[in-house]
């Protein structure tokens, strides 16, 4: 089993957890707002990803627990278009 390691920028996430692997992401604390540290905990509590700082990568590596995550929902673009048309009022197809 592969185990992905990226920083935790969002783009860098979701293009792992679509991938359906193990991921450990690594909080870039340098910067503003910290909005990598928000989303990496968030998707953390919900069992998507381990989420760990340069201090405690090892720390996490070595006592994740692999069977306790939770497969990433895989989302449907066209949900969103439908719910926009929906709002809008455009007609259904």
């Amino acid at each position: 089993m592969q185990i992905f390691k990226n920083c935790a920028g969002s783009g860098s996430i979701f293009e792992t957890l679509r991938l359906g692997q193990p991921l450990v992401v690594v909080v870039n604390e340098a910067l503003m707002d910290n909005h990598q540290s928000e989303l990496a905990e968030a998707l953390a509590e919900r069992k998507f990803l381990f989420c760990a700082r340069p201090e405690t990568l090892e720390e996490t590596i070595l006592h994740m627990d692999l069977g306790s995550l939770l497969p990433y929902p895989l989302s449907s673009p066209m949900a969103v278009v439908e719910s926009i048309n929906q709002f809008l009022g455009f007609p259904e197809n």
